[in-house]
């Protein structure tokens, strides 16, 4: 009998032990981890000076952009720092199984210390910039959308560029030489409502670009990326989002009806 109580009383005790890890394991499974992330807090530079999982493409003719990986003293770890002397040069990554209808929303934290002299996206002859943050789609002509740390083209200003007749950008104006440099901003925007506006449609395949330009004024850009990630909405943003849509449904079964009755 004392044999047995002394088994249960020890059972009870291992449950009550236990309890906090289960409910720690339910909360852990919960937690909404991003879609994809890419950092560089464990990354390395290939043989060409190219963060690892990332491909190069430069500008015939142009100055290549140079990349390191080095310790941020607030942050505490590692992030890609990126020079451009008169340079042009993107890096991308495959984007094709993000899926952006769960996972909409793209997250990242910049800053810049040099941007290029006098850059002016609206301004073919000064069109650069320190850094920018690219999705898009295409080979032999291509589409993007651009989200731009700018210089003299102000906050909050947006417009479309063609490049060779062949690539077409849509750039919205996130920051300008205005803001503090040398400081880490984290940006947020919803890159499958712009995708919707600005392509009609969401593409299967499409890829992340990270872009840095000073050729055109033949300055220098001096700028930090720690990370990229595609999350989902808050949940009160996708709420609102689905009655948006039934309204939008119950507006379809109306006009179904009106035409019914003529």
């Amino acid at each position: 009998m004392n044999n047995r109580f002394r088994l249960m009383k020890s059972a009870a005790l291992i449950a009550v032990l236990l309890a906090p890890c289960a409910f720690l394991s339910s909360a852990l499974a919960a937690k909404k981890e991003p879609a994809r992330h890419w950092d560089f807090q464990t990354s390395k530079l290939d043989k060409e000076g190219i963060p690892e999982g990332w491909s190069y493409r430069g500008k015939p003719g142009t100055p290549d952009v140079k990349y390191e990986i080095v310790e941020d003293k607030e942050l505490k770890h590692k992030v890609l720092h990126i020079t451009s002397d008169k340079a042009s040069g993107v890096i991308m990554v495959d984007c094709s199984d993000v899926d952006l209808k769960k996972y909409p929303i793209m997250r990242w934290r910049w800053k810049a210390v040099t941007l290029p002299t006098g850059a002016d996206a609206t301004v073919k002859s000064k069109d650069d910039q320190g850094i920018a943050v690219y999705v898009g789609y295409g080979k032999l002509t291509q589409s993007s959308i651009s989200y731009n740390w700018q210089t003299e083209t102000p906050k909050g200003k947006s417009g479309s560029s063609t490049y060779n007749w062949v690539v077409d950008v849509d750039w919205f104006t996130l920051r300008d030489k205005n803001d503090k440099k040398d400081t880490w901003f984290e940006e947020e925007v919803n890159v499958y409502d712009d995708m919707k506006k600005i392509f009609k449609k969401i593409p299967s395949d499409w890829a992340l670009s990270i872009s840095s330009n000073s050729q055109y004024t033949e300055s220098k850009a001096d700028v930090y990326l720690d990370y990229v990630e595609f999350v989902e909405k808050k949940s009160g943003d996708a709420k609102k989002d689905e009655k948006k849509e039934e309204k939008k449904d119950e507006k379809k079964e109306e006009k179904k009806d009106e035409k019914k009755d003529k």
